[in-house]
């Protein structure tokens, strides 16, 4: 969102001025009219262009209840609508033989990168969740028993999600051997992923989300395929929807709305193809 308000910042005429330091207060609906031409100009999707129209209602909310503007000037603003239309969903869905695949070349590395990649993507995979959820997780938050994670979610809600057998057995062997590296009387890391640095060295500090990314491009290159962290996601919730139904998954995602769960659906041509198919005359 920082992104977004910076671009839009620069594109209202503010460039090259931080964000806190651009007077919103002063923008007027033209304003907001022309940015969402400008993003439509150059290409950008309709809902990135509502991203940004959204970003600027928001701190444009934040001035009224300041008391920077007054609410028929916020008025104007939320009357902006942003750009029309849909596009067709990107990102890929995972197969079954793609996962066994990174999960080979991830056992193949006899460096500790494989464990806890391995790790990573069985997480990512086997529950649905987003990458910062994957990093912020702490030791405490699992339950082995019940094979459930407590995470902190979107909105600041808090989630329980569940994972296969398969999935902590391969968190518990990076845990184990992450836990032999420890010198002797070291207590563990109260986190799940750590930092590993060149020459295979295991830091005490919690991965980024950004290394989430390196891990799913790299292990993606590995096996030929270009991959996302999202991608886990919406593997997760495609395979849902194909082996239970629409509401399991959106439950399972933890989606309020059941259009989202509908929109993450990566089924491809064939399976369209083989459902029309089905219709005899």
């Amino acid at each position: 969102m920082r992104y977004v308000l910076q671009d839009a910042a620069d594109r209202l005429g503010y460039d090259e001025i931080d964000i806190a330091e651009v007077p919103w207060q002063q923008l007027q609906p033209g304003h907001i009219t022309a940015l969402v031409a400008a993003l439509r100009s150059d290409g950008y999707a309709p809902n990135t262009s509502s991203l940004y129209v959204n970003a600027i209602r928001g701190v444009m909310n934040e001035a009224w209840r300041l008391s920077l503007i007054d609410q028929e000037q916020l008025l104007k603003i939320r009357s902006v609508k942003p750009g029309q239309g849909t596009r067709l969903p990107v990102g890929r869905n995972l197969k079954r033989t793609l996962i066994r695949e990174l999960m080979a070349a991830c056992a193949a590395d006899p460096r500790p990168q494989g464990l806890r990649d391995a790790a990573v993507i069985a997480l990512l995979y086997g529950t649905g969740m987003r990458k910062s959820e994957s990093v912020d997780l702490d030791l405490a938050q699992i339950d082995f028993a019940e094979r459930s994670l407590r995470v902190t979610g979107k909105g600041n809600k808090q989630l329980i999600k569940y994972a296969p057998t398969w999935a902590f057995d391969t968190l518990n062997a990076w845990l184990t051997f992450r836990r032999a590296q420890l010198p002797a009387g070291q207590a563990d890391d109260a986190f799940l992923f750590n930092r590993i640095r060149r020459g295979s060295h295991i830091t005490r500090e919690r991965i980024t989300k950004h290394a989430i990314y390196y891990i799913a491009r790299q292990r993606g290159a590995q096996v030929g395929v270009k991959i996302m962290p999202h991608d886990f996601r919406r593997s997760f919730i495609t395979r849902l929807i194909e082996e239970h139904d629409l509401s399991i998954a959106q439950k399972l995602a933890h989606h309020s709305n059941i259009q989202t769960t509908a929109n993450y659906d990566m089924r491809d041509d064939n399976e369209r193809r083989r459902a029309v198919d089905r219709f005899d005359c």
